[in-house]
């Protein structure tokens, strides 16, 4: 990412319009790829988080289910 940010400012201090715009859908892809890593990232986090929440509802369940029967 930072090489493509790298390669931006020089196409820029060249003033080579072909260059920014090469050196910018470059950028812009390498930034897309990060979002794509966070978006699936969060997304496992919040399915681990949801697990676990999961987890005491279903004890709780039995603890009732205990109480009934005694």
């Amino acid at each position: 990412m930072r090489g493509d940010i790298s390669a931006v400012n020089e196409a820029i201090v060249a003033e080579n319009a072909t260059k920014i715009n090469e050196a910018l859908e470059r950028l812009k892809n390498s930034s897309m790829e990060i979002g794509k890593a966070i978006y699936s990232q969060s997304n496992n986090d919040s399915s681990s988080q949801q697990n676990q929440e999961e987890q005491p509802k279903e004890e709780g369940a039995d603890d009732k289910n205990d109480n009934e029967k005694k």
